[in-house]
């Protein structure tokens, strides 16, 4: 009772909104096109928060919205660069649910564009998470199947299927796994061998409308930061139990955006044009030599690659 009473305290922050800055890279010394894709924008994201940082998933929605999850159980929210949609950043902590007692290492995403929920991958616990549009918890499961994986070896890359497949490739392993519908379920799924070619791994993976899915891949290198990344396609359609999947490199992406440690890809909507766009994230893997780099490339299929020199109106890093 003779105790001294607090009459100041300071305020509680809010641990929801972030400042964030999002700037446009210029001067990028690299064509702006090959392959079929242009750069569009490249982006660095920042923030004065010590936990910024480590994103390994992406999502982007049909209303603009970027969610990018981070090695740290992070989901960061944003509007994309570009879109005319306002919305103030947030910043939060993943509702894991039963698996609150694990460590929250998400290294992929994917979602159902048709009820906008989605899923997320974590690595170490070998474990699976299905939200709602909204981002409310659902459901979780640890497969059994994917307990036999290595600690940093997981399911690195994961793609929902238009007809409500699931494909899972897991780092440092050469056969994959195909569900026939949501793996949060317990469904036995369809294992498959596959190779990545040129010593890539796979680190995302994304599916186009028509069923085939773009792989991104990356592998260490001579450099600062020592990593070089790629873009493959493959086609799911082909598996059969006991079988394979053939993937096909795209394109070498240090030859059109700058070398970082891209471990996120996810497509947008439609954007009327005729072209598939895609959005990388980097992990910067909190090393002060790493940038968190978001870049939006434009991919045409049956587009005739320039000559050396050419240029895209917005080859600058301009959004």
């Amino acid at each position: 009772m003779l105790s001294p009473g607090v009459f100041f305290r300071t305020p509680i922050p809010d641990y929801d909104a972030i400042e964030l800055s999002i700037t446009p890279l210029t001067g990028i010394d690299l064509p702006g096109q090959a392959s079929g894709f242009v750069r569009i924008g490249v982006w660095e994201l920042d923030s004065r928060r010590a936990d910024f940082g480590g994103f390994s998933a992406i999502l982007v929605t049909d209303d603009g919205a970027v969610r990018a999850f981070s090695d740290r159980g992070k989901h960061l929210t944003f509007t994309a660069p570009g879109h005319t949609a306002t919305r103030a950043p947030l910043y939060q902590t993943i509702d894991r649910g039963g698996l609150s007692n694990r460590k929250p290492d998400i290294e992929s995403a994917t979602g159902d564009p048709a009820t906008g929920d989605y899923w997320l991958g974590i690595e170490q616990f070998h474990s699976l998470i299905r939200f709602s549009a909204d981002g409310e918890y659902e459901a979780a499961r640890a497969p059994s199947e994917w307990q036999g994986w290595d600690m940093n070896a997981g399911a690195e890359a994961m793609a929902r299927l238009p007809d409500g497949r699931f494909l899972v490739l897991p780092e440092g392993r050469r056969t994959g796994l195909l569900y026939p519908s949501d793996p949060v379920g317990k469904i036995a799924p369809t294992r498959f061998t596959f190779a990545v070619p040129g010593g890539y791994s796979s680190t995302d993976m994304a599916a186009l409308p028509d069923g085939r899915v773009l792989i991104l891949l990356r592998q260490i290198a001579w450099g600062i930061p020592p990593f070089e990344s790629a873009l493959a396609i493959a086609d799911p359609a082909t598996i059969a139990d006991g079988g394979s999947l053939d993937i096909d490199l795209l394109i070498d992406l240090d030859t059109i955006v700058p070398s970082e440690n891209y471990e996120g890809l996810a497509l947008a909507g439609d954007a009327g044009d005729g072209a598939v766009h895609l959005w990388l994230i980097a992990d910067d893997n909190l090393a002060s030599f790493q940038r968190t780099l978001l870049v939006h490339l434009a991919w045409r299929e049956d587009a005739v690659a320039l000559p050396p020199g050419s240029t895209h109106e917005k080859a600058r890093g301009e959004p």
